[in-house]
Parts: C-alpha cells; sequence; structure tokens
C-alpha cells in the first residue's frame, strides 16, 4: 500500500513538472506597444485562454494575434528591437526556435496585411511564413500581404527579401514587389509602383523611420545603346525640395 501511495506520488510529481518544461521552452518573443484606432486586438496564447490585449503584454513563442477590422497594432521584438506592424482584420501567429544554431522567428501570417522592420543581428533569422511562400530576411523595411483569393504580395522598403515557395525563389530588392497566387505559383520580382511603395510605408506609420522625410522617385536611366532603365529610389524631402527650387 505504502508502495503504491510513493508510487502515484511520483508520478504526480512528474506530472506537475511538465508544465515548467513547456513554459521553459515558450521564452517571451515580442510586446505589445501599440493598439490603435478602437485597439481590439486578441491573444491566444499558446498555452492559456484567449484574451483581449492590453499596452505592455508579452507574447510568447507560439501566441497569436488577431486585429479587429478597425485596429492596428504594434509588436516590438525583445531581442533586438524589431518592430512588426499588424494592419485591421490581421491574424498572425509568433513563432522562436534554433536551426543548425540560429535563432529563427517565424511569424505565420494567416490573412491580413503586416509590416516590418527587422535590425540586423548576427545568428538570427526573420521570416514570414504565408499560404503561398515564405519571406525571409535579416535586415530591412518590408511589406506582406494575403489578398482574398489567398495570393501573397511582398513589397520591400529597404533591403533585400529572399520570397520562394515549392515552385521558386527570388530575391525582391528595394522598391520591387512579387506575388504567389498559390504554393505552385512561381515568384517573380517586378518594379512596384510609386503609389504601391507609398501604401507601403503608410501602414508602417510612426515606426517608418523615413515616413514624411524622404519620397519614392522614378528614374529613367538610358544607355548608349537605346536601352531604358527605370530605377525606384528614396530621396529625403529637403533634398529634392532643394533641386527643385534650384538650390545646389
Amino acid at each position: 500500500m505504502r508502495r503504491s501511495i510513493l508510487a502515484a506520488a511520483a508520478a504526480i510529481l512528474v506530472l506537475g513538472a511538465v508544465p515548467g518544461r513547456a513554459l521553459a521552452q515558450q521564452p517571451e518573443v515580442a510586446l505589445v506597444y501599440r493598439l490603435l484606432q478602437e485597439g481590439q486586438m486578441v491573444i491566444n496564447p499558446a498555452a492559456g485562454g484567449e484574451r483581449r490585449a492590453q499596452l505592455g503584454d508579452r507574447l510568447r513563442n507560439r501566441d497569436v494575434v488577431a486585429t479587429s477590422a478597425n485596429t492596428r497594432a504594434a509588436l516590438r521584438f525583445t531581442d533586438d528591437g524589431s518592430i512588426l506592424r499588424i494592419n485591421p482584420g490581421s491574424q498572425v501567429r509568433l513563432t522562436s526556435g534554433d536551426e543548425r544554431g540560429a535563432v529563427v522567428r517565424t511569424l505565420q501570417l494567416e490573412f491580413g496585411e503586416v509590416w516590418a522592420r527587422v535590425n540586423r543581428r548576427n545568428g538570427s533569422e526573420f521570416r514570414i511564413q504565408t499560404p503561398a511562400g515564405v519571406a525571409a530576411v535579416k535586415g530591412t523595411e518590408f511589406l506582406v500581404r494575403i489578398d482574398s483569393a489567398g495570393g501573397t504580395v511582398v513589397i520591400t522598403l529597404e533591403g533585400v527579401v529572399e520570397f520562394f515557395n515549392q515552385a521558386g525563389r527570388t530575391d525582391v530588392g528595394a522598391g520591387q514587389q512579387a506575388s504567389a497566387g498559390s504554393p505552385s505559383d512561381a515568384p517573380e520580382a517586378r518594379r512596384a509602383t510609386r503609389e504601391e511603395l507609398r501604401r507601403a510605408e503608410e501602414v508602417g506609420g510612426e515606426d517608418a523611420a523615413d515616413a514624411g522625410r524622404a519620397t519614392w522617385v522614378e528614374v529613367q536611366l538610358q544607355h548608349a545603346d537605346g536601352r531604358v532603365r527605370t530605377l525606384m529610389m528614396q530621396v529625403p524631402a529637403d533634398a529634392l525640395r532643394g533641386r527643385v527650387q534650384g538650390t545646389p
């Protein structure tokens, strides 16, 4: 009888240790530092019940956040200060883990639109996964959107984003965009329009460092053989104003 009681007690201790280990595997990933418009965002923790988000809330590995139809939110990652802006009607799952010695953060965008500014950090990778592909970066500013048909659009404002799926991959440089309607649709980069780039910056709001201080300019370069190449460049507003007014 005593042996049975001891065995049962040991079993309780073992079972009681499991939640502790699970929590240890769920480190803090980010915190909620902006809730705009209606401020209605829901957090669905990996280990717990759904709750309404509050400023300063800490988000852990595998937590899911979802904004209402009239709410924008911003998260700041606790390890390097990278920022994620979430547009209305969006849902994202945050995951963080190790792959071959590198810290990999993967944001699973299930629907909606996000803007990110990723700070460069050795030994870490940042990815946004969508139903149609994956956008992988190491330090940049970009936007990812899932359209009504489930396709994915990636627009890069700064740096380079590698966008890939099972059909292929492409590098999306600053001023470019790429899209894929499904995992079997190979993405291909093309020049983004000035309107697309401006809208992408607007999603970044106050967190877009160049907002209100720079503008996108279309520049056409003509080669000696007559070929024309078009580039999209960000130019500081003050510098552009000086040129227009004739200031050297």
